[in-house]
């Protein structure tokens, strides 16, 4: 784990970085020949694409902001809880749920070279609610990571949602 993201008291915070172990360079160098990603998780493994990330600009503890991001792939596994409260929250709000049809249309017909193939909902569970949730945390025009600088507060995160975004914020000590 990195120190920016280390929780002082542990608790919620430490149970979700606790979910997953970064994998070792030789596994991220294998995933990654063939996988053109920044990151992804595998079961409770991390892969972070260092080298993209930094050829593509990111700065700072972007590491350590990829191992949380890649954390909240597993929250419905470190934390039932707050999965399905976060989860409730933005399945209620028509906002989000805008940008989710939105975002879908966009990688399966603007970007057909992507190949999402997944039904909507598999896609939104597998792949985008964690990344939503993780863009609300990790992103903005000063954010380490690159590809998160143009997610901001301002996205369609809605009212119910990002009140219950605020709340899990509060829970994990950010």
């Amino acid at each position: 784990m990195n120190g920016a993201w280390r929780s002082a008291h542990g608790g919620l915070l430490e149970a979700i970085l606790g979910g997953v172990t970064r994998a070792t360079p030789e596994q991220e160098a294998t995933l990654f020949n063939y996988h053109d990603a920044y990151g992804e998780v595998i079961g409770d493994k991390a892969y972070i694409n260092e080298a993209k990330l930094k050829d593509k600009g990111s700065t700072g503890d972007y590491v350590g902001d990829m191992m949380f991001g890649e954390a909240l792939h597993n929250l419905d596994k470190t934390s039932p809880y707050w999965y399905n409260r976060l989860r409730t929250a933005a399945q209620v709000d028509d906002d989000v749920m805008r940008w989710k049809d939105d975002s879908y249309k966009h990688v399966t017909q603007a970007m057909p070279i992507a190949g999402e193939s997944r039904p909507k909902e598999k896609w939104w569970d597998v792949s985008r609610f964690d990344q939503v949730v993780g863009g609300y945390f990790l992103g903005g025009k000063d954010a380490n990571v690159s590809s998160m600088r143009n997610w901001g507060k301002d996205l369609p995160f809605g009212t119910t949602f990002r009140k219950e975004l605020e709340a899990f914020k509060k829970a994990i000590g950010r």
